[in-house]
């Protein structure tokens, strides 16, 4: 007699059918990465740092990635248990990027660094802050992505241990789990902020000689958010083409990551405005110089591009019912909004360098950056059938009565 539980025997079965799409798509990234090099002969126009593209589709998947385990922080913290489904797939996702992260990050510092940040090569006589040098750059941004990374990584195998536990016929408190989860979460939250502040500041704010803003940081962050909290629709559907589990995805979950989607987008917006308006009121030359080169000219369509997929588009389109609880719009309009952040993301880079970019001069970037993220989504879907899809133990979880009993016995000792 088969005792194992009805998920993990859903797994196996998947693994027949998900290894031929698996290995299509490891085809398609090889071919990419293979093939693209060709373009590499083609022209350059423009004055940017090699591979600039890349780099920003780099930084764009790992925010968008990153976001992942913050929307399970959150939502754990906010008692969301609408959102339980979403949770391993949310932070299984966070995980497989990290080899990326920490392998892209060292490739940028080891072969773009002095084409990308003009303070490593400052002119003779010139004198700098201490923060402004090579071994800094280093060392922030690997301490950033170590603590986030090293945070992740205990909540996530705290997450796992219920599950694997339960196929090893094992016993373990799961409420001990759950408080546990509610302990590292706000631990998850700070370090996300020091490592995406560190890359705002190092790959966004700092390439605009002697710029500063306390503001930019915060719209980057949510910018990272308000994507991976839409791409959390995508994902499902995705990881679906390769496992027969059941989804627990339904209307109300469709329709709550909405609302809190909705959420994101008013906080970008709001920071966008704020980071703005202090650019425009107060007329700063070296602001306003980068901010009107997005806004106009060559790069116009870009920005406004950006504002409509950012925030006009989804704030129109969720308004509807027709629209917020249907998978399939709700997926195109996820897709439109990681597009538009995609293009925010670029207009923070590739302007700094080169006055009339133009994305179609950069086949290789742009064939490299595809195989990333095919790269990535094979990575995802291995996991995604190594280990269970959601999260059984804590959709399964009922209250803890003895808990509830407690509260209510030191509540009535209060009152007499």
């Amino acid at each position: 007699m088969n005792t194992e539980p009805a998920h993990t025997q859903t797994q196996h079965t998947s693994q027949a059918r998900g290894f031929g799409a698996t290995r299509w798509l490891l085809a398609i990234a090889v071919a990419l990465a293979a093939t693209v090099p060709a373009y590499a002969a083609s022209e350059e126009t423009t004055a940017r740092p090699e591979f600039a593209v890349l780099i920003v589709s780099f930084l764009f998947l790992m925010g968008v990635t990153q976001a992942g385990i913050v929307f399970s922080a959150v939502t754990r913290l906010s008692g969301g248990q609408w959102a339980r489904p979403y949770y391993r797939l949310a932070e299984l996702s966070t995980m497989t990027f990290a080899p990326f992260a920490f392998v892209g990050f060292l490739l940028i510092y080891i072969f773009a660094k002095d084409e990308l940040f003009y303070w490593l090569n400052p002119a003779p006589g010139e004198h700098l802050s201490a923060w402004l040098n090579s071994g800094w750059l280093l060392a922030r941004n690997l301490f950033g992505l170590s603590l986030f990374y090293g945070i992740s990584a205990m909540y996530v195998w705290n997450s796992l241990q219920p599950d694997l536990e339960e196929t090893k016929s094992g016993t373990l408190d799961q409420h001990a789990v759950q408080n546990k989860l509610l302990f590292l979460s706000p631990f998850v939250l700070a370090a996300f902020v020091i490592c995406n502040t560190f890359l705002a500041w190092d790959f966004a704010m700092m390439l605009v000689p002697h710029w500063h803003s306390t503001v930019f940081p915060i719209h980057y962050w949510f910018g990272n958010v308000y994507a991976g909290t839409a791409a959390l629709l995508v994902i499902p559907v995705v990881l679906g083409r390769f496992s027969t589990q059941k989804s627990l995805f339904g209307v109300y979950q469709i329709r709550s990551l909405s609302m809190v989607i909705s959420g994101f987008m008013l906080l970008w917006l709001y920071f966008l405005w704020a980071q703005f308006f202090v650019m425009w009121f107060g007329n700063l030359p070296r602001e306003t110089d980068t901010l009107f080169r997005q806004m106009y000219g060559h790069y116009g369509p870009f920005y406004w591009t950006m504002i409509a997929g950012c925030f006009f588009v989804p704030f129109i389109s969720l308004v509807f019912a027709i629209i917020n609880r249907s998978l399939l719009a709700m997926c195109v309009l996820a897709l439109g909004i990681n597009l538009a952040i995609w293009i925010n993301k670029y207009l923070m880079v590739i302007p700094v360098f080169s006055p009339d970019d133009r994305l179609l001069d950069h086949l290789l970037d742009l064939g490299l950056s595809i195989g990333l993220l095919l790269s990535f989504i094979v990575a995802l879907v291995l996991v995604a059938r190594r280990f269970p899809l959601y999260c059984y133990w804590e959709i399964n979880l009922k209250p803890d009565t003895d808990a509830a009993v407690d509260g209510v016995a030191d509540t009535g000792a209060l009152h007499s």
